[in-house]
């Protein structure tokens, strides 16, 4: 099983400011998301990402991705629309998606659900798309957490706009369970 978190974030690791808005984003990336969702069949998010997209954004959002599955991780009791997936762990998230049969899961959470697949040791591909806009504060990609893991470098990629892509493995270390 690989997942692989992925997010767009600015030179110094801020995937949104700190009210949960993106505007500093530029548009190339909701479709490079459409894309890379495409090719999963899935994408996994965190409740407060949901809303907050959800509430932002009334064109562009989570509905209106075109894959088979969206999954909810929440540990609250939240009913969502019936085309999503609720599920309440990083674990649990896995092993709903591998029961379906996927073999690649494309974890698109915030900082805090990054931080919960980390801590389980359950991510082991990672996709920073660096943003060519410096923000001072904002949301981490990777909350505050007990994890640390080697990564290797797997590729780099120029896109356009100045953005820059880095996928990583994560490599087998100290603390870290990996898939």
């Amino acid at each position: 099983m690989i997942v692989r978190m992925a997010n767009t974030i600015s030179p110094n690791g801020y995937i949104a400011r700190l009210n949960g808005e993106e505007d500093w984003l530029s548009s190339a990336n909701w479709f490079d998301f459409l894309k890379e969702a495409k090719e999963f069949d899935n994408f996994v998010m965190g409740r407060e990402t949901y809303e907050l997209v959800m509430r932002l954004y009334k064109d562009h959002n989570f509905d209106s991705v075109d894959v088979k599955y969206k999954v909810i991780v929440t540990r609250q009791d939240f009913k969502a629309p019936s085309n999503y997936q609720v599920v309440h762990s990083p674990q649990e998230a896995v092993e709903f998606l591998e029961g379906e049969g996927l073999e690649k899961i494309f974890l698109v959470g915030g900082g805090k659900l990054n931080a919960e697949f980390a801590k389980a040791g359950l991510i082991n591909e990672i996709s920073l798309t660096i943003e060519p806009y410096m923000i001072g504060e904002g949301r981490q990609v990777l909350a505050s957490g007990n994890y640390e893991f080697p990564l290797e470098l797997k590729k780099t990629e120029e896109l356009s706009g100045g953005r820059v892509r880095l996928v990583y493995k994560v490599k087998s270390g100290k603390n870290w369970g990996g898939l």
